[in-house]
C-alpha cells in the first residue's frame, strides 16, 4: 500500500464524477474505490487529496441540487400517470372555460338587447320593453 500515483488520483476523480447513486459519502467512496479500482485507502487519506476533496464536494452539491427540484418524480411510471392525470384535468378545465365563454356571449347579447350599458352600472330602459310583474 504505497502512495497514490497521479493516475490513481485521476481514476478516483473519474469515479466520483461518474457517480450514479443518489447518495455519495466518504465510506461509500472508499468501498467503491476498493471494488471498482482496487485501491484500498482510508477516508482520511482520500480527503487529504485536494483534487479528490474538490470533486467530492462538487458531486455532492450536484446530487443535492438534483433532489431539490420541486415536483419532480423519480419513477417514470409514476411520472407518466401524473402526466395523464394532469392532461385529463386540463381537458376538463378547457371544456369548462368553453362553456363559461358561451354563457358569457349569451349573457352579453341579452344585456345588449335589454339596454344594459357597458359600465353595467346604469340600466337604461328600452321604451318598448315592459317588465312583467308576478
Amino acid at each position: 500500500m504505497g502512495h497514490l500515483t497521479p493516475k490513481d488520483e485521476k481514476r478516483i476523480i473519474k469515479l466520483i464524477e461518474e457517480w450514479s447513486e443518489p447518495k455519495l459519502t466518504w465510506p461509500l467512496l472508499v468501498e467503491a474505490c476498493k471494488e471498482k479500482l482496487g485501491i484500498s485507502r482510508a477516508r482520511q487519506s482520500l480527503m487529504n487529496l485536494p483534487a479528490v476533496d474538490l470533486a467530492m464536494k462538487n458531486c455532492k452539491a450536484a446530487l443535492k441540487a438534483r433532489k431539490l427540484k420541486p415536483g419532480w418524480i423519480s419513477d417514470i411510471q409514476a411520472a407518466n400517470e401524473h402526466i395523464e392525470k394532469l392532461t385529463t384535468n386540463n381537458q376538463k378545465l378547457l371544456a369548462a372555460v368553453r362553456d363559461m365563454h358561451s354563457r358569457f356571449v349569451i349573457w352579453q347579447a341579452n344585456a345588449d338587447m335589454h339596454g344594459l350599458t357597458q359600465s353595467f352600472h346604469s340600466f337604461k330602459r328600452r321604451p318598448d320593453f315592459v317588465f312583467a310583474r308576478t
